[in-house]
């Protein structure tokens, strides 16, 4: 009790504080509109429809597999040798294998 009467101005700011919040979302806080209008639903898939369009126009050249520079890159691959695997239950306490 005796810190509730010490701490009377803080309590009454942060109470002032949560009122002011209050009304500001009840009334000054505008609407979010929830369906959306004629012109923005009929735009809502658009850019995909344009891109898989844009995707069916590619086309490949198979020519370029057959030509001499293709014919004399060189694959630099390297294979990754087989490494040790770590212990069956990484999340075990360590010491306990």
């Amino acid at each position: 009790m005796k810190t509730l009467s010490q701490n009377k101005t803080i309590i009454g700011a942060i109470a002032v504080f949560i009122t002011l919040i209050l009304l500001y979302n009840v009334f000054l806080k505008a609407d979010p509109e929830l369906i959306p209008d004629e012109l923005a639903a009929s735009t809502i898939g658009e850019d995909l429809i344009r891109t898989h369009a844009e995707l069916q126009r590619v086309t490949l050249d198979t020519a370029l597999f057959s030509s001499p520079n293709y014919q004399r890159l060189v694959d630099f691959n390297l294979t990754i040798p087989a490494q040790p695997t770590g212990r069956t239950n990484p999340f075990d306490i360590i010491g306990r294998d």
